[in-house]
């Protein structure tokens, strides 16, 4: 380098300094709270997602406990089992919020009232709709177990009463979220910034064929058959009824309590039990929808759609199931500005774990027909595009109540005056016939540059595919 390209050189590097300093802008403070920030939501949702770990082998060793009362046909025993598996499913993943925002707090993070606000209102949604029968059909939502209503929105309310630093970002509550364009975030933020890509991606029959709000299908209705699980941080599992031996053969009911702590039953047993033969028994299995492998070597498994990465999957991320998705914010301000900004940060993690079937080592998902067993031993950090968190933000005041409040009036009348919510903004120039021309116009001539991204900003502190 010359000596006068270093002299121009260090006067920018002198104005620079010279221009901080006139400004008093705390760098130091600002890359510490953003890195604050970061740990919080790590701590948060490895924390949520070691109790999901320790939920799932608390009902994989009932389910163990199960088969060896079932063995030795006592009906009360098992009945005391298949209520108390029903407690932890719908009110641990709650406590496991408690750990998660116990967490947050320890890495610094402050409680936010937008955090609480949400869950505070469905609160009152258990009260009334759920246990008071407020609902289209006028009647109370079926209990998984007696005052299970009551005992859950009890148990939301504790946990909120404490004062929440971090927010659950993939709530989910029952049957109301996914399968539709106006649920995922992704649309509005394509419209937002022009992304005709993401419409060559993921929404070329709608950019093409849509005329107007009254083109939309009805948003998906609540399941009422789908409640065994808690909405907070869901396991994934199902209360199903029937006969185990249709399940199970008697070597792999023989191996499941031999490995998992009952010892071996003997054989005389199995084969005179009528509980085991007994249809109206309740065993807890994985949900076939929930749980199982992204990719089956190069297939994809199930219909769930494609894995949301290009290139190879990791193994410990090609797993679905039950994960927990943290959202914490701070704020990080400058003295002579005297403005404060916050940092967001959402994170993903999930309880792992594999299992010995009698054909070799294989996930928790497939082995024993998706039976539960106390298999689940690690948990880690896992891209949030492998959890979904980001359709399911009820961290995000503004998206819940754009979801809750304004989407119906929408369908209903088409889009008015947005109120200064964003998502309704994105719905007012999706209404413009020339916004959408623009869009095929573009990608008639340049679809062939549109190429399927690996990470990006998902309004949250990393990229959508983790850290």
């Amino acid at each position: 380098m010359k000596r006068g390209q270093v002299a121009i050189y260090l006067l920018m590097v002198l104005v620079a300094l010279f221009l901080l300093a006139l400004l008093d802008v705390d760098v130091f403070g600002m890359v510490r709270g953003k890195n604050r920030v970061q740990n919080g939501g790590d701590a948060a949702a490895l924390a949520a997602a070691r109790g999901q770990g320790r939920l799932l082998n608390d009902i994989g060793r009932l389910n163990v406990a199960h088969l060896a009362a079932a063995a030795q046909d006592d009906v009360g025993r098992c009945g005391e089992i298949v209520m108390e598996q029903r407690r932890i499913a719908l009110l641990g993943p709650v406590e496991a919020l408690r750990l998660a925002n116990r967490a947050a707090k320890k890495n610094g993070m402050e409680v936010r009232d937008e955090f609480g606000e949400i869950l505070r209102g469905h609160v009152e949604d258990i009260r009334l709709v759920y246990s008071g029968g407020a609902n289209e059909g006028g009647e109370p939502y079926p209990e998984p177990f007696p005052g299970a209503w009551a005992d859950y929105a009890a148990a939301i309310e504790g946990v909120v009463g404490e004062g929440l630093a971090c927010g659950p970002d993939n709530v989910e509550f029952y049957g109301a979220q996914g399968g539709h364009y106006l649920l995922k975030r992704a649309f509005y933020q394509a419209i937002a910034s022009e992304n005709w890509c993401w419409f060559h991606w993921y929404g070329k029959a709608l950019l093409d064929g849509y005329s107007s709000y009254l083109d939309w299908t009805p948003l998906p209705a609540r399941d009422e058959d789908s409640m065994d699980n808690s909405e907070i941080f869901s396991l994934h599992v199902r209360a199903w009824k029937g006969a185990i031996t249709d399940l199970l053969s008697t070597n792999e009911i023989q191996r499941i309590c031999r490995v998992y702590g009952e010892g071996e039953i003997p054989q005389r047993l199995l084969a005179e039990s009528s509980v085991l033969t007994n249809a109206d028994q309740v065993w807890f299995l994985f949900e076939s929808g929930g749980w199982g492998r992204w990719f089956n070597g190069l297939a994809l498994a199930g219909d769930d759609g494609e894995f949301p990465l290009v290139g190879e999957v990791k193994p410990e991320y090609n797993v679905r199931g039950c994960a927990a998705v943290c959202r914490c914010v701070k704020g990080v301000g400058s003295v002579a500005l005297d403005s404060t900004s916050d940092v967001t940060w959402a994170a993903g993690a999930k309880p792992f774990g594999t299992v010995l079937n009698m054909e070799g080592e294989v996930d928790a998902a497939t082995a024993f027909k998706s039976f539960v067993v106390p298999c689940f031993s690690d948990v880690r950090l896992v891209p949030l595009d492998s959890v979904g968190g980001e359709d399911l933000a009820t961290a995000d005041y503004g998206w819940v109540t754009h979801v809750r409040r304004h989407l119906p009036r929408y369908l209903a009348h088409g889009p008015k005056d947005a109120q200064g919510c964003f998502y309704c903004l994105q719905l007012q120039t999706w209404e413009r016939k020339s916004f959408r021309d623009g869009g095929i116009r573009w990608l008639k001539y340049n679809s062939g540059t549109c190429v399927r991204g690996t990470g990006g900003g998902g309004g949250h502190g990393g990229t959508s595919h983790g850290h």
